[in-house]
């Protein structure tokens, strides 16, 4: 593989919005809420679809259940 081929990651993980991204590119491709959220019971229903922890968009939908 050529160096030329090789494109720098860039990630910026702002307090309210997350962005990703490749060197020299205009505009993020990636565009997510910087937000990590915690079921408020968790019991034996982990493992059953549910999760230890929700991350972005996902943890933004189930806040307040």
């Amino acid at each position: 593989m050529c160096d030329d081929d090789v494109a720098a990651l860039v990630i910026d993980n702002g307090s309210g919005i997350c962005k990703a991204g490749f060197a020299g590119d205009d505009n993020p491709r990636v565009l997510f809420p910087s937000l990590v959220g915690r079921p408020k019971h968790v019991g034996v229903l982990v493992g059953m679809g549910r999760k230890d922890a929700y991350v972005g968009d996902e943890a933004q939908n189930k806040r307040g259940r």
